[in-house]
């Protein structure tokens, strides 16, 4: 049997990780290996794994308890990663939930992909800080725009064969938004990737007091940009041709940023942000034409901006 490994940073989470943790120990598929991070809490999150430990290790789910004293989510997903010997690799967030056959269906798929796939992407709900859930699309064309565009990559929303993920490291110097960047580096890595049809499989719970990015943008106003930076670096560095349509797409996710400043009463940190995107979206006319307006649809709220600047990006 294929030994699926799952990594799970945990920061002062004492009060939401074992909900997470119920999820994994449901899961139909054994044999399981659970590495739990603890990024330095200064709660009981510690004591909580640890008993987690004494109460469920066993010889077809090894449970991982480790320690990881730089504070980022990336520094201790690559400390869990030195872990890891499963045949399969998955991240996960200490605050979200798997549907029980999670693990089995990735197992499946991967066992039945005729490439022998790398990646395995599964849809995801969405679920926002009063309960509303909206399943989220699963995209199979154009995924390094779409990524860009919808975090394609997010770190509940694939599983790896561990022999191709094993040295691609997360960044340990980004802070928010980290799964952004390194879903972008996974898929310049040019994986075989496969899909979980049918329904969604995890629930990824945003905002509130007890989220790990904050309950805004604009309480983390500077962190979100160093990503988009780092990602403007590797579609450099990369082997895509027509780099200037990925540039623009990261330039527009920066401009999405700028009105989620606006709408959340900010606008010394929208305006420079903004003008920024502008300063490289305006020298096609037909950008300078519409990007103004998309700015204003995204911070009125309305939907579809990001289907109107794929169309347009070219």
């Amino acid at each position: 049997m294929k030994t699926v490994s799952i990594i799970i940073p945990v920061y002062n989470r004492a009060n939401l990780v074992p909900r997470t943790l119920k999820t994994v120990v449901e899961q139909t598929y054994r044999p399981l290996q659970v590495i739990l991070v603890d990024n330095m809490s200064t709660d009981d999150s510690l004591v909580v794994l640890n008993q987690f430990k004494i109460d469920n290790n066993g010889p077809d789910l090894e449970v991982v308890v480790a320690q990881e004293r730089q504070q980022t989510a990336s520094a201790a997903r690559n400390r869990g990663m030195q872990f890891a010997t499963g045949d399969y690799l998955m991240f996960f967030d200490s605050d979200d939930l798997m549907e029980r056959r999670l693990v089995q269906k990735y197992v499946d798929a991967f066992e039945s992909s005729p490439q022998q796939a790398d990646v395995i992407i599964c849809r995801r709900n969405q679920i926002n800080d009063i309960g509303e859930k909206t399943a989220m699309p699963l995209f199979k064309k154009d995924l390094v725009a779409n990524h860009i565009l919808h975090s394609v990559l997010a770190t509940q929303a694939f599983c790896a064969r561990h022999d191709f993920i094993r040295n691609i490291e997360w960044n340990n110097n980004i802070s928010h938004w980290n799964d952004f960047e390194y879903g972008l580096r996974v898929l310049l890595a040019k994986p075989v990737i496969g899909y979980l049809e049918g329904k969604p499989r995890v629930d990824v719970i945003y905002g509130g007091e007890n989220s790990i990015t904050g309950t805004n943008f604009s309480s983390n106003h500077g962190k979100w940009e160093v990503a988009l930076r780092t990602m403007v670096l590797d579609i450099k560095n990369s082997s895509l041709i027509n780099k200037q349509r990925y540039y623009d797409l990261l330039y527009y996710r920066l401009l999405v940023l700028a009105a989620q400043y606006q709408r959340e009463g900010h606008p010394e940190y929208a305006k420079p942000t903004a003008q920024k995107a502008y300063s490289v979206l305006n020298r096609k006319w037909s950008y300078h034409m519409v990007i103004p307006r998309l700015f204003k649809r995204i911070v009125q709220g309305k939907r579809g901006s990001a289907r109107i600047a794929r169309w347009i990006i070219k």
